[in-house]
């Protein structure tokens, strides 16, 4: 393998890894985020959350996630030494963002579960929101665990393009 393509590797798994984020994220706001739409009257002309989209799309990513962990395994022994802290990082962040999006998927769950009032544990989830606090707190859980791997994936990528930038520069001189 050519080193152009070991660079290409790390650079489609770190767009990879941005792709998902985004979608993650669009849908953790399209959950929490106030929006004027989701109040009342306005609430009755424009559709809800998609909940059911949502645990679908988390579905899809946990997903990708394991092909991505494939793909850095097979990366890995091939990489350039100024790639190894980012390839070290990116399975333990894969794992977290796995976690988050199967925690939001719960959330989703709930939250649709409770538009058609399902019954759960031979209890009415009307007024039971015990089982969703503890879903949120999970949810959060996994939140702080993905942003704290995050920062070391942050720093594994600077220092993958620092290493691209001076190997660039000493093919050019």
């Amino acid at each position: 393998m050519s080193e152009n393509e070991n660079k290409l590797l790390s650079q489609i798994i770190f767009e990879n890894l941005k792709e998902m984020i985004r979608a993650k994220n669009t849908a953790h706001e399209s959950i929490f985020k106030f929006h004027w739409k989701k109040m009342w009257p306005f609430s009755l002309i424009w559709p809800q959350v998609d909940f059911i989209r949502i645990v679908r799309l988390m579905s899809e990513i946990r997903k990708n996630v394991a092909s991505q962990k494939k793909l850095v395994k097979e990366a890995k022994p091939k990489s350039k030494p100024y790639e190894k802290t980012f390839f070290d990082t990116v399975p333990a962040y894969l794992d977290c963002l796995d976690t988050s999006c199967k925690c939001l998927a719960d959330v989703a769950q709930w939250k649709q579960d409770m538009l058609e009032k399902k019954v759960r544990h031979d209890v009415k989830m009307i007024r039971d929101v015990s089982q969703y606090n503890e879903i949120l707190k999970a949810y959060e859980k996994a939140q702080d665990e993905l942003v704290r791997v995050g920062a070391f994936v942050r720093v594994g990528w600077v220092e993958a393009l620092k290493g691209f930038s001076e190997e660039l520069e000493s093919k050019s001189n």
